[in-house]
């Protein structure tokens, strides 16, 4: 293995494990400390305090995942062996990805102006930050599967060499 293939090893390493602590979050937030506050009651002080430890692995992993993106999209694009398809699915990739760091930024800002704000005491109105992180989940989950599918093509383009 070269130097070149070992760092591109190292990238795509970071690349992953960045994506799976960002989704992996949300998916515990989602499916196991949200329902466990609501039903013991939980205090918002302690969310608070959850949300803000997790918005900063958010914020890095946002920012590993947008350096280690570029590096491997250069890599992969430079090589005789991307064709179109592969392209077209880097696209969408992309595309989501996009909306996902928009949307954790949204979620941000939500969450700022909650806390910042008086509560109402109305608890039955849709929580639209709660909805934004169901969002930002479905689509990681979606751009997991896209990863695979890009590792596929790759793999099925060196193969017809």
């Amino acid at each position: 293995m070269s130097p070149g293939e070992i760092f591109i090893l190292a990238v795509r390493w970071i690349h992953t494990i960045a994506g799976v602590a960002w989704i992996g979050g949300s998916l515990f937030y989602l499916f196991v400390l949200k329902p466990a506050s609501k039903k013991s009651g939980s205090d918002t002080i302690g969310n608070a305090v959850v949300a803000n430890e997790f918005r900063a692995v958010v914020d890095t992993a946002v920012m590993v995942l947008i350096i280690t993106g570029v590096v491997l999209a250069f890599d992969r694009l430079t090589s005789k062996y991307t064709d179109v398809a592969y392209v077209s699915v880097l696209g969408v990739k992309v595309v989501l990805s996009l909306w996902m760091f928009w949307l954790a930024g949204v979620l941000q800002k939500r969450r700022r102006t909650r806390s910042a704000a008086p509560t109402t005491g109305d608890e039955t109105k849709p929580n639209r930050a709660f909805s934004s992180a169901n969002l930002i989940a479905i689509i990681g989950i979606i751009v997991f599967l896209l990863s695979d599918v890009l590792q596929a093509l790759f793999e099925d383009a060196l193969k017809g060499v």
